[in-house]
């Protein structure tokens, strides 16, 4: 059994660019140990979402690109405001 797992794994991991997506595609997550991060995948997340149910839901959204956008509102409502006060 491990011989058999072995060559397999071997297999799809000598050439990730062809076999590696029809693996991959049946994944619910997938986990980086490296980074120690799981990410769901589509799959994951349509197994998880109800219908009618936000499926950005279960998505941690990125804190830095989040307060950015808020920064860049911020100095445009405050532009807006300078430009309405001096007209």
């Amino acid at each position: 059994m491990r011989v058999k797992l072995q060559k397999t794994e071997n297999y799809y991991l000598a050439d990730q660019q062809k076999h590696m997506p029809k693996v991959d595609e049946e994944l619910y997550f997938h986990i980086d140990e490296k980074n120690n991060q799981v990410e769901l995948t589509d799959r994951g997340i349509n197994l998880i979402t109800k219908s009618g149910e936000d499926p950005e839901f279960f998505i941690l959204p990125d804190i830095g690109v989040k307060l950015a956008d808020i920064e860049k509102s911020s100095l445009s409502l405050k532009k807006n405001y300078i430009r309405k006060k001096h007209c």
